[in-house]
C-alpha cells in the first residue's frame, strides 16, 4: 500500500520528501478497518538532505547522518497514528534511539546526494487492556542501494505531564561550530567544557528557545532531536580534546541513547563524557569509545554510549 509522501522539516534548506509505501505481511485486520496488532513493514524512499539536516549545517568529510533521528521518530509516529489506533493526541518520545553505522565508506560526502531507503519493521507493545502505548522499530539504512546502518528505536506515546517553571539555567559560552561538526553557531548545543586530567569532559548543554527541532519554550520537553544532538556533538568534542581526534573528519559509528526520565528546557543540564581507549581498525582509522550522561536536577535524565572514528 502506498503511503504517499512524508514531509520532512529542515532547519534551513527546503523540506526534501521521503515516500512511504506499506508493505504489510498480513492485511486482515483492514478488511474490518481495525487497528493492526502485529509486525508492520514499511519502506521509505528519498534522498539526502543537502547540506543543512535538521540540527543545522554540516560541513565534513561524512554525511550528517541525525536526519535518521526525526525521520524514524516522525514516521513512527505517524505509523502509531494511522496503522496502530494510538490517539494523535499523545505526543511520541524515544524511550531508546541505537545506531549502527557499520560501512562508514558509504557515509564518506562526496559530490551528489545519494538515494536514502529505509526498511522499517514496527512492532507495537501493548499496556494490559491489549492498547500500545509503546512501538518497537528495527531500521535498515540504504544509501544508493547499499546497506550501511541499522537503527533500533523504542517509540513512546504517553500521555505529557505537568512540570514546575524551571529555575533559569545561568549563563554559558557556546564552543565554535567547528569543534562539534557544525557550521553555525545557532546549531550548536554545548558550552565551555572543563577537561580533567584523565580525560573527563562535563559542559553544560544549551537548549534554545528555536529553532525548529532543537529548541523549546522554558518548561516544555526538551525535544529528542535535541538530545540525540547534545549527544553526537559532546562526543566529538571529547574524542578531539581528550584523544586528539578532528571534528570535520569524524562521525559517530555507534550510539545508544537510553532515556531515564524528564528533560526540562530551561533548566541547567549538564553532559559528562568519559573516554575510553584509543585504538584503530583493521584499516589504520582511529575509533574511541565514550560513555555520556545528561544530568538534571541532580539525577541522570538520560544515558548513552558511543563510539567516535575518523577517516582520513
Amino acid at each position: 500500500m502506498d503511503e504517499g509522501d512524508v514531509p520532512y522539516c529542515l532547519l534551513n534548506a527546503p523540506a526534501p520528501t521521503f515516500h512511504l509505501v506499506h508493505r504489510s505481511p498480513l492485511w486482515d485486520h483492514f478488511a474490518v478497518d481495525a487497528p493492526s496488532r502485529g509486525d508492520e513493514l514499511f519502506s521509505l524512499s528519498g534522498d539526502l538532505p543537502a547540506e543543512a539536516g535538521p540540527a543545522g549545517e554540516h560541513d565534513g568529510l561524512f554525511h550528517d547522518w541525525q536526519f535518521l533521528t526525526e525521520l524514524v521518530r516522525g514516521t513512527g509516529a505517524f505509523i502509531g497514528y494511522q496503522h496502530f489506533g494510538i490517539p494523535p493526541y499523545l505526543p511520541a518520545q524515544f524511550f531508546l534511539f541505537e545506531l549502527d553505522i557499520h560501512l562508514p565508506a558509504a557515509w564518506r560526502a562526496g559530490d551528489g546526494r545519494p538515494a536514502v531507503t529505509v526498511d522499517m519493521r514496527v512492532r507495537p507493545s501493548g499496556a494490559p487492556d491489549g492498547t500500545p502505548h509503546r512501538l518497537e522499530i528495527d531500521s535498515t539504512v540504504h544509501l544508493d542501494g547499499v546497506p550501511c546502518a541499522d537503527v533500533r528505536a523504542a517509540l513512546g506515546f504517553l500521555v505529557p505531564m505537568p512540570v514546575h517553571a524551571p529555575a533559569p539555567a545561568g549563563p554559558a559560552v557556546a564552543v565554535r561550530p567547528a569543534d562539534v561538526g557544525r557550521v553555525c553557531q545557532e546549531s550548536v548545543l554545548l558550552g565551555t567544557p572543563m577537561l580533567s586530567s584523565y580525560g573527563r569532559l562535563t559542559a553544560p548543554v544549551l537548549i534554545p528557545h528555536d529553532p525548529p527541532g532543537l529548541g523549546a519554550a522554558p518548561g516544555r520537553a526538551v525535544p529528542d532531536l535535541a538530545l540525540v544532538e547534545a549527544v553526537r556533538q559532546a562526543s566529538l568534542l571529547c574524542a578531539r580534546l581528550a584523544c586528539g581526534l578532528h571534528p570535520q573528519r569524524s562521525t559517530t559509528t555507534a550510539l545508544t541513547v537510553r532515556r531515564r526520565g524528564s528533560v526540562v528546557a530551561g533548566a541547567p543540564l549538564q553532559c559528562t563524557v568519559v573516554p575510553g581507549q584509543l585504538s584503530v581498525d583493521a584499516h589504520g582509522y582511529p575509533r574511541v569509545p565514550l560513555v555520556l550522561t545528561l544530568h538534571q536536577d541532580g539525577r541522570a535524565v538520560l544515558e548513552a554510549t558511543s563510539e567516535v572514528y575518523q577517516g582520513f
